[in-house]
């Protein structure tokens, strides 16, 4: 992560980069901020900046090995602790970890603005009670107590230190307030008010604000999501990017089961819900309306690619079931007829048409078409 992938926010990429420039460094950190905001992107381009041998003025390289290292979670001198399931004793703690740390990995490189519920998903342990335990907080003095490996910063990464036990707080304490050279602890937290007043009080308090509503909908068009969706999204969010993408997400299931359900309708020549779709749609506002069709586009056009053998843009496993499924059905002729005639749909929407007698007529259209 490089503080050039993450919006807005200047001036506080400015204040921790001066910092390092002075020589300013707090040895323990904590960034704060609300659950879906750029709080442990920015803490994770901090630590990649402290790292990078080859930093400009503004950023890390992005590109040496050492970024490349913390981008893939594998660096010998960056430790993360994050919750998990506990574990009783030393052994047990190495076996709770490696069945983690591979979801942990998958989680910070997909969701970096992910949120605990997140990680819980991500990890597979829903009915699990995951905190940071008090072996965790072993493993971290024995981590601090050990020189770097390659001789430069080493990072204690505390992810959700909300979820600490307090005995594990207590623990680390002592190391938290005088630890060796060059060790610097980054800690990231979305509920600051549950923290320990004996983790806050050691700590130096980094606020990460969310962003402006106008930097998330840039962000979302440039992940290719159409300007007035991106707008709507951006508003939805109050400035939290990843619940943009979280609604970018929803928005993409929702079309899809509505896509899904149409095509099945179609193929079934169930004309009374026929009806019903097409007055749900013309229902929906006129920037819904062409993002559906786009997106019924955009499955279609997998599915032609799926029959030429070119593996389509990733896409969710149901999506992908599903347009395998289809393709093989209806073959390339009926598929290519289809696209075009949303393409035609759509042309008319731009032109102002009725959007029920519109969409009915493409309903028609395609009833006709697959059943011939």
């Amino acid at each position: 992560m490089q503080f050039s992938e993450i919006p807005g926010l200047t001036e506080l990429k400015q204040q921790l980069i001066g910092a390092f420039k002075k020589g300013k460094v707090a040895h323990a950190q904590l960034f704060s901020g609300v659950s879906g905001t750029a709080t442990f992107p920015i803490a994770l381009a901090y630590a990649s900046y402290l790292m990078c041998p080859n930093r400009t003025d503004e950023d890390s390289c992005g590109t040496c090995p050492n970024c490349t290292r913390i981008q893939k979670s594998i660096h010998p001198d960056v430790h993360w602790y994050f919750p998990k399931i506990s574990a009783s004793d030393g052994s047990k703690y190495e076996k709770v970890l490696g069945e983690a740390l591979p979801h942990w990995r998958t989680f910070i490189s997909d969701s970096p603005y992910g949120t605990f519920e997140d990680w819980v998903g991500s990890y597979g342990q829903e009915n699990k009670n995951l905190q940071l335990s008090r072996e965790d907080s072993r493993q971290i003095l024995k981590n601090v107590s050990m020189r770097s490996v390659e001789g430069g910063y080493k990072i204690i990464f505390i992810w959700g230190v909300e979820f600490m036990h307090p005995t594990a707080a207590n623990a680390i304490l002592k190391v938290l307030e005088e630890p060796p050279e060059k060790t610097i602890y980054l800690m990231v937290t979305f509920s600051y008010d549950l923290l320990l007043q004996t983790i806050t009080s050691r700590s130096q308090l980094i606020n990460v604000p969310p962003n402006q509503v106008s930097e998330v909908q840039e962000y979302l068009t440039q992940k290719g999501v159409a300007e007035q969706q991106a707008m709507q999204l951006a508003k939805m969010s109050q400035g939290r990017l990843g619940v943009g993408l979280h609604l970018v997400e929803s928005e993409d299931e929702m079309a899809y089961h509505q896509f899904r359900d149409w095509m099945l309708a179609c193929w079934n020549r169930d004309l009374t819900s026929l009806v019903s779709v097409s007055e749900d749609f013309s229902k929906s506002g006129k920037a819904s309306q062409r993002g559906f069709l786009t997106y019924s586009m955009s499955l279609i056009r997998n599915s032609l690619l799926k029959l030429a053998g070119s593996p389509p843009p990733i896409i969710n496993q149901e999506e992908d079931t599903f347009i395998g499924k289809y393709a093989q059905k209806l073959g390339f002729e009926k598929l290519q007829t289809m696209y075009e005639l949303l393409n035609e749909a759509l042309r008319h929407l731009d032109r102002n048409s009725n959007p029920r007698i519109t969409h009915l007529n493409l309903s028609l259209a395609i009833v006709k078409k697959i059943n011939s």
